[in-house]
């Protein structure tokens, strides 16, 4: 498991910095924090996970541990954030496009919203790395440390009950409704064009129909190519929601069935093994969601 861990690591740090030194004139801000939450998550997970591998034991000090925990819970937040403000935009470019919130997104140099998934991220992260309940600990075989899904005492029920919500369930949320809306709407004003040329032909000379066709074919072909544009990304977006899913869904499963077990609902004792792969899968999809996200738009637009 974890050389497949590390040879994964490795491939995406290699293509992440690939889109850094090739895209870096073409990316939006909220792409580029893909990346660097992709390369800072590599850049301190990989040698963490690679010193263990080699000697077989998990690493006895228990503040590298909790460090490293605080980096990939707070690089996590903040790509779970970043993804669905990707699906946000183009929900607000198709229905609000005159709005300022359109103007602000649309910036290419205003980083004041990647700021805010920082900022963010950090202070849902940065109460436990201080031990604030429920604070971290060791998971798993003691690999990897993570959220105390454990802790039963009022305060951390109540954040860890907020962390499913905002973080979980309020980004899959905007996933999925903003996407829909989008293929929905997007498919039904194509269809609308298309079925409106013969219409609008009807009662114009033969001899000028022609002409009419092609004028209001130039008249809206540039918003007919927008809006397949935007067909390609929300259809890449929704490509991310399915990645979402299979990456974080295992892990929030084992997270619930701790905290189901901690409160003595079931008596069941997830298998320590299925605890580390849940965890490791989440650190992967941290690392590996700009690729998914870039090679899809790529290839949608070939």
């Amino acid at each position: 498991m974890s050389t497949v861990f590390i040879i994964s690591s490795i491939i995406f740090f290699i293509l992440n910095i690939r889109f850094l030194l090739i895209d870096r004139h073409r990316l939006n801000p909220l792409a580029l924090n893909l990346i660097i939450n992709a390369l800072i998550s590599i850049s301190f997970t990989l040698p963490y996970i690679t010193i263990q591998a080699i000697n077989c034991h998990p690493i006895q000090e228990y503040i590298v541990c909790r460090l490293q925990a605080f980096i990939c819970f707070t690089c996590g937040i903040c790509v779970m954030y970043t993804i669905s403000l990707l699906a946000v935009v183009q929900y607000i470019r198709l229905f609000y496009n005159s709005s300022i919130l359109h103007q602000i997104f649309e910036h290419k140099n205003n980083f004041l919203i990647p700021i805010l998934c920082w900022l963010i991220s950090l202070v849902w992260s940065f109460p436990p790395f201080i031990n604030i309940k429920p604070g971290f600990k060791r998971q798993g075989k003691g690999f990897d440390c993570g959220i105390n899904w454990k802790a039963d005492d009022l305060r951390s029920g109540l954040y860890i009950s907020l962390v499913f919500l905002f973080i979980y369930f309020l980004p899959l949320f905007c996933l999925i409704y903003t996407n829909v809306r989008i293929l929905k709407t997007i498919r039904k004003l194509i269809y609308l064009r298309n079925s409106l040329i013969p219409q609008a032909t009807v009662g114009i000379p033969r001899d000028s129909r022609h002409h009419f066709i092609d004028v209001l074919t130039v008249a809206e072909s540039n918003r007919l190519k927008r809006l397949r544009i935007d067909r390609r990304f929300a259809q890449a977006i929704m490509i991310a929601v399915i990645h979402y899913l299979l990456a974080w869904t295992p892990y929030a499963t084992c997270a619930i069935i701790q905290i189901v077990t901690a409160m003595n609902y079931i008596q069941y004792q997830l298998p320590l093994m299925l605890i580390t792969a849940s965890a490791l899968l989440a650190k992967l999809a941290v690392m590996g969601q700009s690729c998914v996200y870039f090679y899809t738009v790529r290839s949608l637009n070939r």
